[in-house]
C-alpha cells in the first residue's frame, strides 16, 4: 500500500515510470503505470504484453516514459 501511495505521489510531480503500449490490431493505446522504479515497470510490462497477446492483440509497440499521467488509461484509435 505504501509503495502505491509513493508511486501516485511520484506521478503528481512527473517522476513516475509509465509504459505506453500501442496495438495495431485492434487499434488501441494502453498506459501501464505508475511505477516508482523502471525495473518494476519492466517486470509488470512483460506480464501485460503477454496478456495482450493472449487476448489477440497484434503488432505491439512500447515506449517507456518518465512523466505525469492522468486518466484515461486506454484509448481506442490514435491518441
Amino acid at each position: 500500500m505504501f509503495r502505491w501511495i509513493v508511486a501516485l505521489a511520484a506521478n503528481v510531480v512527473g517522476l513516475a515510470w509509465w509504459a505506453k503500449v500501442h496495438s495495431e490490431d485492434p487499434e488501441i493505446t494502453y498506459w501501464l503505470g505508475p511505477f516508482l522504479r523502471r525495473r518494476h515497470l519492466e517486470s509488470n510490462l512483460l506480464l501485460f504484453l503477454r496478456d495482450l497477446q493472449l487476448e489477440g492483440a497484434q503488432e505491439l509497440t512500447t515506449e517507456r516514459l518518465r512523466r505525469r499521467r492522468s486518466e484515461p488509461l486506454t484509448y481506442l484509435g490514435h491518441d
